[in-house]
């Protein structure tokens, strides 16, 4: 017991606890007790986020964030369903590239935001999904499922001709 009646390891139990199971686990109750609030409450299995297309005009410059990527590289993105890893080094760039509907492109930074994981597409959930913790995003981005609380970056993309240009966030 600390002076002035305060027990150090009972202190920062009761500051922990209802916050982490494992809390509770060390301070004497029961992990099933424990509410575990790491952020916004995930949407379970909430499906493909909506594809909305812009008309955006055509792109700009590689100085403004544009960046080309040519779907001869990328045959599987030409077609609605298609799906791929995009990745271009020099400009900084690893996503993946959902042709969402006829002409409509949707693209979301690779690494979940969560435990640093490669993401992917999986078409028969219509979501990008993380391999290790289960963390689940739409099109857009935005958490669908955690443990990840943030959202993965978008890009704006554009096709013009045989090209798909994907803008950066600055």
């Amino acid at each position: 017991m600390e002076p002035g009646g305060v027990d150090r390891r009972e202190a920062l139990c009761t500051l922990l606890r209802g916050t982490c199971a494992l809390a509770a686990l060390g301070c004497g109750g029961d992990w099933r007790d424990a509410v575990v609030l790491p952020g916004p409450d995930p949407v379970p299995d909430a499906g493909p986020s909506p594809a909305v297309c812009e008309d955006a005009g055509p792109p700009g410059t590689p100085g403004e964030g544009w960046v080309e990527v040519p779907l001869s590289e990328h045959p599987a993105l030409r077609e609605p369903g298609g799906h791929d890893r995009v990745r271009v080094p020099a400009a900084l760039l690893d996503v993946v590239v959902v042709h969402a509907a006829d002409g409509c492109y949707r693209a979301v930074w690779r690494t979940c935001t969560h435990g640093d994981c490669e993401v992917a597409w999986d078409g028969a959930l219509g979501v990008v999904e993380c391999p290790c913790h289960g963390s689940r995003f739409g099109l857009d981005g935005q958490v669908l499922r955690g443990p990840a609380s943030r959202p993965l970056a978008a890009y704006r993309t554009l096709r013009v001709g045989d090209s798909l240009f994907l803008l950066r966030p600055r």
